[in-house]
């Protein structure tokens, strides 16, 4: 026979109950990397005197490391799969996900007239799940066809 290949695949839960709780840690994972961002965004204007602006970014940075390790390792055991990748389909998701975040956030607040302070977090999380949580699990998926080019 052919040359056997084994492919490291992130675990696919068999269940209604076992995908609800990969989601659920996908919230979570979500919440310590939003934390991380504000932490590190604090750290930096109020330790490190930079500008509010100019912190934005670097601390946006530690927020998606967060939660690229989190998906990676904890999320969908996926840890196996191609690094290079899994970091520039994240990556991709994200610039996206940045993207869509603020058109919901504008619709929200110019045309549905929603509070700021509730648009964000009902935009986001629209954009969550309608798009970055899919779209993960594209990412952090194994490709046979790439483990076997490997080979």
């Amino acid at each position: 026979m052919g040359k056997e290949v084994s492919v490291e695949t992130p675990v696919q839960p068999a269940t209604r109950l076992g995908r609800l709780w990969r989601f659920a840690k996908s919230l979570l994972v979500g919440g310590v990397a939003s934390v991380a961002d504000f932490a590190a965004l604090a750290l930096l204007v109020e330790f490190a005197h930079l500008h509010e602006t100019t912190a934005n970014v670097p601390a946006l940075c530690v927020g998606a490391i967060v939660q690229f390790i989190g998906c990676r390792h904890l999320v969908f055991q996926a840890a196996r799969g191609h690094l290079g990748r899994q970091l520039a389909g994240f990556a991709i998701v994200e610039l996206a996900t940045l993207a869509l975040n603020g058109v919901a956030f504008h619709l929200l607040v110019t045309v549905a007239q929603v509070p700021y302070w509730l648009a964000r977090p009902l935009g986001t999380f629209a954009v969550f799940v309608g798009f970055s949580y899919p779209l993960w699990k594209w990412v952090f998926r194994s490709s046979i066809k790439q483990a076997l080019a490997r080979k």
